[in-house]
């Protein structure tokens, strides 16, 4: 596969995590992932989620305690293809309007699967999650 299929395909990947996120669909969600992944939040708690079980746990709790919300999304590729930069506008339901900015680096292993999600936000512009 060339340089560009590669970045295209793990760009295409990117979209696919994030509308699995918007329809709150955990296993299609889960099933883009390395089995040893890992994300890190540095704003965060857990400031690292390692692993296919935690990172189901971690997220299955998102999506049971944060109300709906939209996700736009930007999606642009590096240079390195195994890289992909999402920029992504949240727009929270509660508080109504709220928008939360989140930019977020995918690392890839050379079959499409998610290695490693970067996490980064202003922190002073995001709702907390709920523990």
């Amino acid at each position: 596969m060339s340089t560009a299929a590669v970045a295209e395909r793990n760009a295409a990947i990117v979209e696919r995590f994030y509308e699995s996120e918007r329809r709150r669909d955990l296993e299609t969600w889960a099933s883009l992932w390395h089995p040893a992944g890992r994300q890190t939040f540095p704003f965060s708690k857990e400031s690292e989620v390692r692993g296919i079980n935690d990172l189901r746990r971690v997220t299955a709790r998102k999506f049971e305690v944060r109300p709906p919300y939209e996700i736009h999304t930007r999606v642009e590729a590096f240079a390195d293809p195994h890289r992909v930069l999402a920029r992504l506008r949240l727009v929270m339901t509660v508080p109504a309007g709220a928008e939360v900015n989140i930019w977020c680096v995918f690392h890839f292993d050379d079959d499409g699967r998610v290695l490693e999600v970067e996490e980064m936000l202003d922190t002073a512009s995001a709702p907390p999650v709920p523990q």
